[in-house]
């Protein structure tokens, strides 16, 4: 038989309050929630760093989309005036030289609206938390990706 250990009598409740002995599956229990909380806080973080992650990248972009679309700007810009300078004879140039000109200064501008709109506003879903290659996520119809 144990023997009693003189403890104050404000402890002695307190000990009496907390319960029986603890079971293995108690241990278990509070290790499963330890992990779940650990989980938990690593998710949290890891979505905390994408978010911010994301919103670098947004200004980043805002911040080509307003050069680009600058430039375009300037490009029409010029080959208006380019062409304006041509149709009143102030430049003289032989025909098919204009024509060329003004025919790259366009198909450089759609290139770069091609470029744009190709890799400035690409998915990024490539880059979601989400999509590691430990964790597995299915569309609605369940294809694994």
């Amino acid at each position: 038989m144990p023997t009693q250990i003189d403890i104050p009598e404000s402890v002695r409740r307190f000990v009496n309050k907390v319960g029986g002995p603890v079971t293995p599956e108690d241990v278990n229990v509070y290790g499963r929630l330890q992990d779940i909380r650990d989980r938990s806080r690593y998710s949290r973080a890891v979505l905390r760093a994408w978010e911010k992650q994301q919103e670098q990248d947004r200004k980043m972009r805002q911040r080509y989309a307003w050069w680009l679309m600058a430039a375009m700007g300037g490009q029409v810009l010029f080959i208006n005036v380019m062409f304006v300078l041509l149709g009143c004879s102030v430049i003289l140039v032989e025909p098919w030289t204009a024509r060329t000109f003004i025919l790259a200064v366009f198909a450089e501008i759609a290139a770069l609206v091609l470029w744009v709109v190709k890799y400035l506003f690409a998915p990024q879903t490539r880059n979601a938390p989400w999509h590691g290659s430990n964790a597995r996520q299915e569309n609605r119809r369940g294809d694994r990706f």
